[in-house]
């Protein structure tokens, strides 16, 4: 049933805790389990969060050095942002489904309302117009999980989630990872946590947008300059640059290997044993085409020198 597939894409992005008494809207990785409760804390990354089962931090938390203290500090306000941005996802996914199933069975009805905008604004307490958008934000949560939970995380901002929710529906997945894989890398070279939605904008247009040669100004009275012929050899060569990053780097994205592995693991070895011999033969082949136009290069030199020289 649908209800099912969207209570599952919502939990693929926040797992519900097992002990079914604690907030659901706490991570379940920030909550304690209480299955072994004489049971020590495990040192490796299976350990407890210092947030769990809603515990709030006092002064006394924060030990060591200046630069644990540091540590510590950044490093949970880290945990507990990125924990917050989730527990929201999980929030709408499950406001979104209740609602859903409430306008496809026609239950404001049973409740006396003849609009379902108006009962759900009443039930939630907000206004009708922000109805359609916690379902429009809800579906666009849904489209990006398809990204995988590395690229996906990052996206926690509505503005951010409705751009790479256009780019993935336009332009494929494909595309929108790629998208996502340059935004991060822009954004860390930027000195900020994330890619906002302005920059992931900017990178699906530069991708999907023909580039346009910058031309030399001209007198408005001259004769517009002739479009510059490109040899069909030159256009091939500048296909195949341009198309290797979206064709090949994206599916070897981190995120995407996982998913592949997940759907088949054997498929995934046999292809990525395919695609390392044909990257073997591109590099030689790639190598023998440089060093045949380094030649032709010192070839063509070497007339012009002996020109100078005789003069």
């Amino acid at each position: 049933m649908r209800g099912n597939k969207l209570i599952s894409a919502g939990t693929n992005r926040l797992r519900k805790a097992e002990d079914s008494t604690v907030d659901p809207a706490v991570p379940a990785e920030l909550q304690k389990s209480t299955t072994e409760p004489d049971s020590k804390p495990s040192p490796d990354a299976s350990e407890p969060s210092v947030f769990a089962r809603g515990r709030v931090l006092s002064a006394d938390d924060i030990k060591g050095s200046p630069e644990e203290q540091l540590a510590f500090v950044t490093e949970r306000l880290h945990e507990i942002d990125l924990a917050g941005k989730r527990a929201e996802d999980f929030t709408v996914l499950n406001k979104a489904v209740l609602l859903e199933v409430a306008q496809q069975r026609e239950l404001h009805l049973v409740a006396g309302h003849t609009n379902f905008a108006i009962w759900a604004a009443g039930v939630l307490d907000i206004e009708p117009k922000y109805v359609f958008e916690l379902l429009q934000d809800a579906a666009r949560i849904r489209s990006i999980s398809e990204l995988g939970p590395d690229l996906a995380q990052h996206l926690t901002r509505a503005s951010a989630r409705k751009v790479m929710a256009e780019v993935i529906t336009g332009q494929g997945l494909e595309t929108a990872q790629v998208v996502m894989t340059e935004g991060l890398a822009q954004a860390k070279e930027q000195g900020k946590k994330r890619p906002t939605a302005s920059l992931l904008a900017s990178i699906a247009r530069e991708l999907t947008t023909p580039s346009i040669p910058v031309q030399e100004k001209r007198s408005e009275i001259s004769d517009p300059p002739a479009a510059p012929f490109v040899p069909s050899e030159i256009a091939a060569l500048e296909r195949a640059a341009s198309s290797l990053k979206e064709r090949v780097y994206s599916p070897l994205a981190p995120a995407a290997v996982q998913a592949a592995v997940e759907a088949d693991l054997d498929a995934t070895f046999e292809h990525l044993e395919r695609l390392d011999v044909e990257v073997q033969r591109v590099v030689k082949r790639l190598a023998a085409a440089r060093r045949a136009a380094a030649a032709a290069s010192d070839a063509s030199a070497a007339p012009e020198s002996s020109e100078a020289a005789t003069v």
